[in-house]
């Protein structure tokens, strides 16, 4: 059976805390992919990350402006990892079982790389298949973020007409047909009837691998969805992005008047976002700034403006800011006083009291 090391990503791509969403997705854009790792801040060994569906759920859901919200505030860390030698399908449970769609992989002296659902679906398939896939993903993601217009309904984005398939029919025929359309998702029908299900990559991923099914001899009815969620053809960007948020789903059937007329998806979304098409007002999470870290400043040190934070500096450009000066603190000042510092110790203390994985 295939390992982790036969289908992982062997470079995932990292961007610092202290970058903003929109940076974020403009790597992903151009790469693309679905997430970013974040590299772990001085004095601490842990990496972050940070999902499209992180975005969705704590920046657009939140008519929060990309451009403004740093990576810190919206990551997830003390990640679920696999290791390199792990059966694919040992990763597929364990994707299954933390309900992640990606781990990051270790070889007990870092990650070495990132294996995700879509890199165990199309493992499902000849090998020489896999790089149409990844093409096809990327060349959609930067058609949709050149799209022209804005976007602040549904029908501003969603994807027509829907490709379905029977409910009857083999799971291998589904991941077929998802693979030659490089698409995740599929509705599902029965005899005489209107789409009542939905089977998905990941569906194939924890419902088929993760429990050693056979996709031949398996049908795709055992591993929809239903009944269907919907969402309106007319409901605004941040409604669509709560209702994805709140049922832990990456796609939604549209409907205008109780037809099905089109499918949106948190990628369809976060490419607006990344194009400009969908610009949110709002400051979006803050986890910390300066003044909430700092400590009583040294009795000798003086006020100085080269590399002083401010109170209101976030978190995350206070790890930029020590990073850059290669120092392990810097002094807050505020009306040419310094009134503490903030260390690396501090802004560990203060991600290890915010939790870890959710």
């Amino acid at each position: 059976m295939l390992t982790v090391a036969d289908v992982m990503s062997r470079q995932p791509v990292a961007v610092h805390a202290a970058a903003t969403v929109a940076d974020a997705l403009r790597v992903m854009r151009a790469h693309g992919i679905s997430s970013v790792l974040v590299p772990p801040l001085a004095g601490s060994p842990e990496y972050g990350i940070v999902t499209m569906q992180d975005v969705l759920a704590k920046v657009v859901r939140a008519g929060a402006d990309a451009r403004t919200v740093r990576l810190g505030d919206v990551m997830t860390w003390r990640l679920v990892t696999a290791e390199p030698g792990w059966t694919v399908r040992r990763a597929a449970e364990a994707m299954a079982d933390a309900r992640v769609r990606r781990l990051p992989v270790t070889d007990g002296r870092g990650i070495v790389g990132l294996v995700s659902d879509t890199d165990i679906f199309t493992s499902l398939v000849p090998r020489e298949e896999w790089g149409h896939v990844r093409r096809v993903r990327k060349e959609r993601a930067l058609r949709r973020a050149a799209a022209a217009g804005p976007a602040a309904a549904v029908a501003d984005l969603m994807s027509s007409p829907v490709l379905t398939i029977a409910g009857d029919a083999p799971v291998r025929d589904a991941v077929a047909k998802m693979v030659a359309a490089g698409i995740s998702s599929l509705l599902v029908t029965a005899p005489g009837g209107p789409p009542a299900a939905i089977v998905t990559k990941r569906d194939v991923v924890t419902k088929a691998v993760a429990h050693g099914r056979p996709i031949e001899a398996t049908r795709v009815e055992a591993l929809a969805s239903g009944p269907l969620r919907t969402v309106a053809a007319e409901a605004t960007v941040e409604a669509c992005s709560a209702e994805m948020a709140a049922a832990r789903v990456r796609r939604l059937p549209v409907t205008r008047e109780g037809q099905i007329v089109g499918i949106v998806s948190d990628s369809d979304i976060l490419a607006a976002v990344a194009g400009g098409r969908w610009v949110g007002k709002g400051t979006g999470p803050t986890a910390a700034i300066a003044a909430d870290v700092l400590r009583a400043p040294p009795v000798a040190m003086q006020a100085s403006t080269a590399g002083a934070l401010a109170p209101e500096t976030s978190l995350w450009e206070c790890a930029a800011r020590l990073a850059d000066a290669g120092t392990r603190e810097l002094p807050v000042v505020q009306d040419g006083q310094v009134i503490g510092v903030v260390g690396e110790e501090d802004i560990v203390r203060a991600l290890a009291e915010r939790g870890g994985h959710d």
